[in-house]
């Protein structure tokens, strides 16, 4: 009868458990944004870093851990330590996680199972971050780990039917919900914010350097213009979005990447070292280009 209780227990708080909006209440607080109406729409981890920052970011990390590692906590509540019932709770939990709260749980689900297996997590987690730095593929990562984990819940469990059958459906709820929702690391990485650009440029798996007004430029390097510009951007002061060119660069990666178009169209100017210093000006003597629509 206990046990009875526990599964309905189960299956009535981890979805709702799941589907508090923690991200968005913790994003809006902090940054005035409602993540359900910008960017994906996802209210998810990487969307509050993309919209948020770090901090918010950090926040919604420790939000969504914390619903992973509340589900298992009630799973052992009612039935022993490691048993299959933790992974029924962590599914219950993705259920809700998806259908109310907007998001695939991938996060609940990373800390959820590391508290349900430290062993299987920790190796899984280890092979995935070599994985991710040699092929430098989140796609490939995502979906490897998919099959990993459960595979490994097998080989290690082999005796334990109900968790191997719990571990795959798990990690197929996972990759069908994958398939559902965008990912918020294809959205722009200069439309997002400017603490957390380096971060989602890594894990974008974009080889990519685009350096922005945004990022501290120097003078010697990109020329006194651009540094200037990027200066009083940092300062606070209203300069429109921008993105800088180093010498010898490839023009033609910088605008694949903004996609310039009659919708969307670029001004590009010079910022050549020493065009404008304490020693010379050229002002009038270089070409302003205005709107640029297209690569031609």
């Amino acid at each position: 009868m206990f046990q009875l209780w526990g599964l309905l227990v189960i299956l009535i708080t981890c979805p709702l458990l799941g589907a508090m909006p923690l991200i968005a209440w913790i994003t809006y607080a902090l940054k005035r944004q409602r993540l359900a109406q910008i960017g994906t729409g996802n209210i998810s981890v990487s969307a509050a870093f993309y919209h948020g920052g770090k901090l918010v970011g950090i926040l919604a990390v420790l939000s969504e851990a914390f619903k992973g590692i509340a589900a298992v906590s009630i799973a052992r509540v009612f039935f022993r330590e490691g048993s299959f019932w933790e992974l029924i709770a962590l599914i219950a939990l993705v259920i809700g996680r998806y259908s109310l709260g907007r998001g695939a749980g991938t996060t609940n689900v990373v800390w959820g199972f590391l508290m349900h297996d430290p062993l299987i997590a920790g190796f899984v987690s280890l092979v995935a971050a070599i994985g991710f730095i040699i092929l430098r593929s989140k796609e490939t990562i995502k979906f490897g780990v998919l099959i990993l984990f459960p595979l490994f819940v097998a080989i290690l469990h082999f005796n334990d039917f109900p968790k191997i059958v719990a571990a795959f459906g798990l990690a197929g709820l996972l990759g069908w919900i994958y398939t559902q929702i965008p990912d918020d690391l294809n959205l722009p990485v200069e439309e997002a914010d400017a603490q957390a650009q380096p971060m989602m440029q890594y894990l974008s798996g974009s080889e990519q350097t685009i350096i922005t007004l945004d990022d501290e430029v120097e003078p010697e390097i990109f020329g006194a213009k651009a540094a200037t510009l990027s200066q009083i951007k940092r300062w606070g002061y209203p300069v429109p979005k921008g993105w800088i060119l180093a010498p010898f660069d490839d023009p033609g990666m910088l605008i694949d990447f903004l996609q310039p178009s009659s919708l969307s169209p670029l001004v590009v100017r010079s910022s050549a070292i020493g065009e404008d210093s304490e020693q010379a000006s050229a002002a009038g003597q270089y070409e302003t280009v205005l709107n640029v629509t297209s690569k031609l």
